[in-house]
């Protein structure tokens, strides 16, 4: 690939040594200020001593200051706009010699914008039915129910027993216990073998059986186990749920009535389903925008990127995995390829949406970063102000501030999207981009 279709540049430098003395000349007179040589008074030790005592300390510091002035001078002259910092190699630095480097680095890439108003993308504005409220109601009820103790009599299917449980696992290990837990006979979430051996006992009866659970049972300490049960059958009660009105609405929140609970239960599902619709039509609108502009992105942005997606997946890994387990033996290069296609699609997605936000003038206010800065300060146990300054010296909130104009820029997008009816189910999940 041609230097013109990618983003890297390399630049050649030579500096006369007239020039470099100039810098040579201010560091030795600092260290004339402060060196303390035997036989002289503080200030006073020969330039040229100091120079012989501290050469290697002093070329360090004017290597530091000379090299990025002289390589940003003429790169601001060549009008580069360059990603992060060179790399310089092939330095010679010899005492009255021309110093000599090269560098190495990535530009932002120019391009021409293409259309990106009236993008077509699917979206249906979600529906939400009567039955779907009305079962958010029920969980509500449930959720709100009370329990009555009932007279002793045998256990029957829709019957709620309150158990006093001991389970051995068959082949050792930790026993159940629990004083009190309660199972409702017959019912789909009650294991078989519990409502097998429970129905028909009253309270004060017990009864001994043995429950296989099942290899992708929920709870890990019993998946794929055989256990010995002893139950005794402490009460039965019933289950109560409350009257759907008025009452029952202000009990639940801050509604007046059972009409406004409904509403706001229509609103909330309407809500997530239109975030989830929004959202993936914002993933087609993306795809078009990748699709319509063609060009070179800067390596260093894109391997900085693979470097954030791996460390994120390395921590969420580390949060599920044992620190010893041999998913967390990685080879990190690998891992950093397996990342580039997708940082590669975030940067030219990232540099199509800045480039957007320029033309039409779209900016983040001061104002606007004050609840995620107010957040981190709250996480972080810090005040405001403390939170700010950090944020503001790492550079972390220069880049809170870049993804906030770039979500303006998609949401601008959006809402100027020319919208295709698209079937949106119900039960579908949220993906991100």
């Amino acid at each position: 690939m041609a230097e013109a279709e990618t983003c890297r540049r390399e630049l050649e430098f030579t500096v006369e040594w007239a020039d470099v003395e100039k810098d040579v000349a201010k560091v030795v007179n600092g260290y004339r200020r402060q060196a303390r040589l035997p036989g002289f008074r503080p200030g006073k030790a020969p330039a040229a001593l100091v120079r012989s005592r501290y050469w290697k300390d002093i070329k360090e510091e004017v290597l530091k200051n000379l090299l990025p002035r002289v390589f940003w001078d003429k790169a601001r002259e060549e009008g580069f706009k360059v990603v992060g910092s060179p790399n310089l190699t092939d330095l010679h630095f010899e005492n009255g010699e021309p110093v000599k480097f090269q560098t190495e680095f990535d530009i932002y890439p120019e391009f021409e914008l293409g259309e990106y108003r009236r993008i077509e993308v699917p979206y249906s504005e979600p529906e939400v039915l009567d039955d779907e409220v009305n079962h958010e109601l029920e969980h509500l009820r449930e959720r709100n129910a009370s329990y009555r103790n009932l007279d002793p009599r045998p256990l029957a299917d829709g019957d709620i027993a309150v158990l006093k449980l001991t389970g051995e696992p068959l082949g050792g290990g930790p026993k159940v216990e629990q004083n009190e837990m309660m199972i409702t006979i017959g019912e789909a979430e009650t294991l078989p073998e519990f409502s097998e051996n429970l129905r028909g006992k009253s309270p004060g009866d017990t009864a001994e059986f043995n429950v296989k659970y099942p290899a992708d049972y929920g709870t890990e300490k019993l998946a794929g186990k055989t256990l010995a049960f002893r139950a005794e059958v402490l009460e039965m009660r019933e289950k109560e749920l409350p009257e759907l009105d008025d009452d029952f609405a202000q009990e639940a929140g801050e509604y007046s009535s059972l009409e406004e609970l409904k509403n706001q239960i229509r609103e909330a599902i309407g809500a997530h389903r239109r975030r989830i619709a929004a959202g993936a039509a914002k993933r087609k609108l993306i795809d078009t925008l990748v699709e319509r502009h063609r060009f070179p992105v800067p390596e260093t942005m894109v391997e900085q990127q693979a470097a954030t997606q791996a460390e994120r997946r390395l921590r969420e890994m580390q949060e599920q995995e044992p620190l010893d387990s041999p998913l967390l033996d990685l080879d990190w290069r690998q891992v950093l390829e397996r990342e580039k296609p997708l940082a590669e699609r975030y940067v030219r997605t990232s540099l199509i949406l800045e480039r957007i936000a320029d033309e039409e003038d779209i900016q983040v206010g001061s104002d606007e970063l004050d609840e995620p800065i107010r957040q981190y300060a709250e996480r972080q146990k810090k005040s405001v102000s403390a939170a700010r300054a950090e944020l503001v010296e790492n550079g972390t909130l220069d880049r809170v501030r870049s993804q906030m104009r770039n979500d303006k820029t998609l949401d601008f997008l959006f809402d100027e999207a020319q919208k295709v009816d698209a079937p949106v189910e119900s039960g579908s999940g949220e993906s991100g981009n």
